[in-house]
């Protein structure tokens, strides 16, 4: 039986369910700024580590296993486009079909890399890991008011973890009952 998964209904349940109030995406949007302003560098640490694991590196390596530097820069832009866009914390459609389409294009074999396979889902959960501990970091290093700082960085971690499931949509959908 093939199901279809209202990722919209999904996500805004999850919202719910861990309590991502108003306040917190005004916490996430006021604190984007700070985000953005690190964002290139966080993405070339997030490469710089994903070239240290062989099953993450072969996607982003030539065939004499050397870093390929117009694929790591074509996936660093992707990256920075969906932190620009978690950062802006939209509760739209656009917003979850983006991230469904996402895990589509991790999970599914692309023409740019033949007989690769499936991005590990190990390694999305890492990066998202990633951004939450970095994210954490540099709120607690830029925001003078720690209870500010904890607040928003609270927020930012029910926003990341609510946006995993979508991210992973494609990995699961034939585990997953609406």
């Amino acid at each position: 039986m093939n199901h279809v998964i209202d990722w919209s209904a999904r996500f805004a349940e999850t919202l719910d369910f861990v309590g991502l109030s108003d306040e917190d995406r005004q916490l996430i949007k006021a604190s984007s700024p700070l985000l953005m302003a690190r964002a290139s560098s966080l993405t070339d640490s997030v490469y710089d580590r994903l070239l240290q694991y062989p099953q993450a590196r072969k996607f982003f390596v030539t065939d004499n296993d050397e870093p390929d530097p117009k694929r790591i820069e074509a996936n660093k832009q992707t990256m920075l486009s969906w932190l620009r866009a978690t950062a802006a914390a939209p509760l739209n459609d656009g917003f979850v079909r983006f991230l469904v389409g996402t895990s589509q294009m991790h999970r599914h074999i692309s023409i740019h890399r033949p007989g690769l396979g499936a991005v590990p889902p190990r390694f999305i959960i890492g990066i998202i890991s990633f951004f939450q501990t970095a994210i954490s970091d540099l709120l607690h290093q830029q925001m003078t008011e720690t209870d500010l700082a904890r607040c928003t960085s609270i927020a930012w971690n029910k926003w990341l973890m609510a946006g995993l499931e979508p991210l992973l949509a494609s990995y699961m959908e034939s585990d997953l009952e609406d």
